[in-house]
């Protein structure tokens, strides 16, 4: 099977293949191609063939129909927010469903139906109104899809669990064409692959999620430490988190560059500094999350400290979109931390007090836990759900010139944190240089069957642009 379209081949599709197609067909030349092709990510620069633009999904059956027919192996575009690229497809066809952005919003059952390519804030629009929110990652600009199919963090997995454990069914197309309905009950093979799995296994045109009455207020806590203070607000930190209830969101974000945030004074914004953000996950005014929250933003010595309380969908999930815009180069990696010892706070605080000019981004500890673990292990394809704890270097610049100083730097400490790091990796943080490391995402055993789901639903590997999970028989 290859990847790339020949200009005849090109000229045989646009002109004779894609009869009833309703949706847009974007080729090189075409005036919407450039800004059609980027990515969130800078540092990928890729040149499809051909993008097609599905309206609808039977437009989705039929750009399938013409991958197969072609030996083409399509990329899938959902919100275009993968770091490693894998949304992209160079000389070859890309299906882009960014026109899929219907969401509704079914009040009565707590349903969410939401279109493949849909970003967060499309679903939050929706389900804020209703005082409902779908427990669904970090900001605002997010693809859904995408972060779904990989497992899904975000403010509330502590809570209400992963993204994906929040699945009610699934909207198909496979790589015959065919659309079906994946769910515990129908296809639960499938279901079960695609909840943490990834995308390789076909397109999902439609999620339906199980949602949450919340707010819409949410009470937040910040506390700002310069770096002086930074190891021992960390210490504290450590001792405290395990001790947390699930009604409560703690994480830590070292800052190379503070931004603009309401809650930094002028003085602060552009400097050094680590935050501590509490998010309390039940009624905004009720006095025992007032007091929790205070209790938390006074850990250690901050030179900040804040509560308020900010609308989740509106407020709370662009805190820092801005933080994360499209275009800057980007370059993640994740680990899981076995714990949050004494040696690895002084390596990440000596790491985010070396970053250079220009070096942004964030290091981020995300506290987990909570209702993620209430799930067994072998009910989904997400792995390794028992950690309390992930770090996760999420870098960005601008200049070309220091992708290989910037990319081995973060590289340098995930090798120097090895004695507190766990097994598996996640899979939505892997990067372009990663993706030989898909297998340890999983284990050795869910992983082949993984391969077994592949080879039942997609045989000829037709969607293997996205994370590689080659076909395995059994």
């Amino acid at each position: 099977m290859t990847s790339t379209m020949s200009d005849p081949l090109l000229a045989e599709v646009v002109r004779g293949q894609l009869g009833g197609f309703t949706g847009d067909v974007i080729a090189p030349g075409d005036e919407r191609y450039d800004a059609a092709r980027r990515l969130w990510n800078g540092m990928i620069d890729k040149r499809p063939g051909l993008i097609l633009r599905p309206a609808t999904v039977d437009d989705v059956v039929l750009a399938v129909h013409v991958a197969r027919a072609n030996d083409l192996a399509p990329a899938v575009r959902g919100g275009g927010h993968s770091v490693s690229g894998r949304a992209m497809s160079e000389g070859g066809l890309t299906i882009d469903l960014r026109n899929l952005r219907e969401v509704t919003v079914d009040v009565e059952n707590k349903l969410v139906h939401v279109g493949g390519g849909c970003l967060l804030g499309d679903v939050d629009a929706a389900t804020g109104p209703h005082g409902l929110i779908v427990p669904a990652g970090i900001m605002s600009e997010t693809g859904v899809a995408g972060l779904s199919l990989g497992g899904g963090i975000g403010w509330f997995s502590r809570k209400h669990g992963l993204t994906c454990d929040n699945f009610v069914s699934l909207q198909v197309v496979l790589a015959s064409g065919e659309v079906v309905e994946a769910s515990e009950t129908s296809h639960p093979d499938l279901f079960w692959a695609l909840r943490g799995g990834g995308g390789t296994f076909g397109i999902v045109t439609r999620f339906t999620y199980r949602a949450y009455e919340f707010g819409p207020l949410m009470r937040i806590g910040v506390s700002l430490y310069q770096p002086d203070d930074a190891a021992a607000a960390l210490r504290e930190y450590a001792a405290i988190y395990p001790t947390l209830g699930r009604d409560v969101g703690w994480h830590a974000a070292f800052k190379p560059e503070m931004s603009p945030l309401p809650f930094v004074p002028p003085e602060l914004v552009g400097k050094p500094l680590l935050m501590l953000i509490g998010m309390y996950l039940e009624d905004a005014e009720a006095p025992e999350g007032v007091a929790l929250i205070d209790r938390l933003t006074g850990v250690g010595n901050p030179c900040v400290k804040a509560a308020t309380v900010l609308p989740f969908g509106a407020g709370v999930q662009h805190l820092i979109d801005d933080d994360f815009r499209d275009g800057h180069r980007y370059y993640t990696k994740e680990a899981h931390l076995t714990e949050l010892a004494d040696e690895a706070i002084d390596k990440l605080i000596a790491f985010w007090r070396a970053m250079p000019p220009g070096l942004g981004g964030e290091v981020e500890i995300l506290g987990l836990g909570g209702a993620i673990g209430d799930v067994p292990e072998d009910a989904t394809a997400f792995s390794n759900r028992h950690y309390q704890m992930w770090l996760n270097f999420a870098m960005s610049w601008d200049d070309p010139a220091d992708d290989a100083d910037f990319m081995e730097r973060s590289r340098a400490i995930v090798r120097d944190l090895k004695p507190w790091v766990g097994q598996g990796v996640y899979l939505n943080m892997l990067n372009f240089d990663e993706l030989d490391r898909v297998a340890e995402a999983f284990g050795r055993e869910k992983y082949a069957r993984l391969g077994r789901v592949k080879a039942q639903y997609d045989p000829a590997n037709l969607f293997r642009t996205g994370y590689p999970i080659a076909p395995l028989e059994s």
